[in-house]
């Protein structure tokens, strides 16, 4: 006997990525794009307002 799950990821993409690597890349690309704004702040205004909205976004 065999147990089988419907599953909508199922012959996609995204059938092998598991959540945690999903979680893991969101959260790194995340990370790499807010340490890019601190870099940046200091060079355009743009980055700076952004910085500014994911800084209110955080709180």
């Amino acid at each position: 006997m065999s147990c089988h799950h419907n599953n909508i990821f199922d012959d996609t993409t995204f059938a092998f990525p598991r959540t945690g690597f999903w979680i893991v890349h969101v959260l790194g690309a995340f990370f790499l794009l807010l340490l890019g704004m601190r870099l940046a702040v200091r060079r355009a205004p743009l980055p700076i307002m952004a910085y500014r909205l994911f800084k209110l976004l955080r709180q």
